[in-house]
């Protein structure tokens, strides 16, 4: 990842459950909400929003799915607002294509254009029942910020496919849901090396660093977790690296940040500048990336085995 210092402002927003107990109106409840949510966001000069799967759920019947040809409400409410922002979005939304209706993450650049999508891949029963198509697979979108990828909900709960966005290489998945997913959250984010933002219906809700710690969350203040991230990294093992870190933060000081939690073995180094990045570091003090020890140890393991370890 070659990304050049790159600090990115993230907001995930949690939907308010309260919108949708009285089902008559629900619809125009939520996307006013949304409407207003988004209108107190501007100003913070941020560079993502991502909003919960219920959004599309409640604001959109399957007859009122929207396509990317001929936008509805709630992506022209999406499009609207990363234009006046400049300001990428990750929203929730029912898409048509063809006869098709899917439970999509709809992903929109700084200019209000629609990149891409991603949907959903595992629906639960009610969903195949109700005539939802379950999407093809991981999705990742190239955009100004880095590289956005997509899963929804019950997506969480399936190792194929988070194994399917490795080679991708992600630097923020957005996890737009109506459950939490407790450690797969974290899972996910260290096994990606990402980013991991979360919009969901409840408290716990917001940005996760690449080991799976929360860098900010929502709580009973705030229904908005804002943060700032750094996607300029590289996660390297400590073996026959760590013995190199006291020449690097000598060497460059506040340029490097190498940040090594207490019960795990691999660190994070993070340029501040952007005339250095990361991998640069990487390459100058011929660090180990993790990957690349994982990979080294898996083949030395398997030359000396006498049976297949699967």
């Amino acid at each position: 990842m070659n990304i050049m210092s790159k600090y990115v402002k993230i907001a995930s927003i949690e939907f308010k459950l309260e919108l949708v107990k009285d089902p008559a109106g629900v619809q125009e409840r939520v996307l006013a909400d949304l409407a207003d949510t988004l209108n107190r966001l501007k100003g913070y000069g941020l560079n993502l929003v991502a909003t919960s799967e219920c959004v599309g759920y409640f604001a959109q019947s399957n007859e009122q799915a929207e396509t990317i040809a001929s936008p509805g409400p709630l992506l022209k409410l999406y499009q609207s607002f990363a234009a006046s922002e400049k300001c990428h979005v990750a929203g929730s939304v029912k898409l048509r294509e063809n006869d098709k209706i899917f439970n999509s993450i709809v992903f929109i650049d700084a200019c209000g254009r629609i990149l891409g999508h991603y949907d959903k891949a595992f629906l639960v029963s009610a969903e195949i029942n109700d005539g939802v198509q379950p999407g093809n697979g991981p999705v990742v979108v190239d955009t100004a910020i880095g590289r956005l990828g997509g899963s929804v909900c019950f997506d969480l709960n399936f190792t194929g496919l988070m194994n399917a966005y490795k080679p991708l290489q992600p630097d923020i998945m957005i996890f737009s849901s109506m459950y939490h997913g407790g450690l797969m959250q974290a899972q996910w984010a260290y096994q990606l090396r990402s980013f991991f933002v979360s919009s969901l219906p409840r408290f716990g809700c917001g940005i996760l660093d690449p080991f799976g710690r929360p860098v900010k969350l929502t709580d009973c203040y705030s229904m908005v977790a804002r943060a700032t991230v750094n996607l300029d990294r590289a996660m390297v093992h400590l073996a026959d690296n760590q013995v190199k870190f006291p020449d690097i933060e000598k060497k460059y000081g506040d340029e490097v940040i190498v940040d090594i939690p207490p019960d795990i073995g691999p660190a994070l180094i993070y340029s501040t500048v952007a005339h250095r990045t990361a991998m640069d570091i990487v390459r100058e003090f011929e660090l180990i990336l993790l990957d690349d020890f994982l990979a080294g140890a898996i083949a030395e393991n398997a030359d000396k085995r006498t049976f297949i370890l699967t």
